[in-house]
Order: structure tokens, then C-alpha cells, then sequence
């Protein structure tokens, strides 16, 4: 949802309330949300630019749905994917959101892997970098990681020369 400013509110918990009743999935906005303890009571998932105790203007209601807006230089349109969390929010084009699902679902693999032999073997970190999606080396310590769990380029794109992107 677009605001007139990042420190207008563009609703509060009855706002979003209705917007949970109605099927919404959560709400992205670059203005601001009031009664933040009541919202995340009712599990809607509400990213804004930061919270306040004021009231927005009327000017903010939704006069569109199903429309492109655009969010901090963003454009975001019908269809495109929104993944968000305490550290922010993305827009993956609707077009490239299979592609980007499987860049981000490998390094979450590996990742974890990474995080299980850490916890089972306390070291420093950097011994598994670089890190970059497509570009981990076979012969690498993190490659020998992955491949002692059945991760090697043939059935995976996290691989230097595997980048299927």
C-alpha cells in the first residue's frame, strides 16, 4: 500500500483486522502502522516504513486493488512474489520467481548444513567462504561439506559453472 509520506499511518488494528477477514496475506507499505501489539495479536504479517501513534489521512484508502504501485522506488506488480521478515521485504518479479525460489531454497540447504557441522564442530565460519550461489567450489571445505550430504553440482545449481541463471 503507497502512502503519502513514510511517517502517516496508513492503518491500525481494525484496518487490518478487516483486511485479515478478507483473505489478505499481510500488507506491505512504505508509510507507517499504528497499534502494532494488536496486529501482530492477529498474525497478519505487516511490513511498513515505521510505526506511529498518529492517524493518517483519509487520502491513503485503497482506491485500487490488483494494481501496479510503487513502494520506495519499488515497482511492484499483480502477480509478483513478496517474501518478508524482521529484516525487510523483497519483490521478485513474477517472472524469474521460480528461478530465484531455487537460488534461495539451495543456499537455505546449505546454509543449514553449514549451521549443523558449525554446532557439531565450533569453528570460525570463514573456512566455508566464499559463499556466493553459483560460484562454490568442488574442491572447497564448504564443496567437501556438501558433497559428504549428497550436495555435488550434478544435482545442484549452488556450483561454480552450475549457475543455471
Amino acid at each position: 500500500m503507497s502512502s503519502t509520506g513514510p511517517m502517516e499511518s496508513v492503518g491500525g488494528d481494525i484496518k487490518f483486522l478487516r483486511l485479515k477477514q478478507r483473505g489478505l496475506g499481510g500488507l506491505v507499505t512504505d508509510g507507517s502502522v499504528r497499534d502494532t501489539d494488536e496486529i501482530l495479536h492477529y498474525g497478519f504479517p505487516c511490513f511498513s516504513h515505521n510505526t506511529t501513534a498518529r492517524q493518517g489521512p483519509a487520502a491513503m484508502q485503497p482506491w485500487e486493488c490488483n494494481g501496479v504501485v510503487e513502494l520506495s522506488g519499488v515497482t511492484v506488480r499483480p502477480g509478483d512474489a513478496i517474501v518478508g521478515d524482521q529484516d525487510g521485504v523483497v519483490v521478485v518479479p513474477a517472472k524469474v520467481a521460480d528461478t530465484v525460489y531455487g537460488i534461495a531454497h539451495g543456499r537455505e540447504q546449505i546454509e543449514d548444513i553449514v549451521k549443523e557441522e558449525l554446532t557439531k564442530n565450533p569453528g570460525p565460519p570463514g573456512k566455508f567462504y566464499p559463499f556466493m550461489s553459483g560460484k562454490i567450489k568442488v574442491d572447497s571445505p564448504l564443496g567437501q561439506l556438501l558433497a559428504t550430504h549428497g550436495i555435488t553440482p550434478d544435482n545442484s545449481n549452488q556450483f561454480e559453472g552450475t549457475a543455471d541463471w
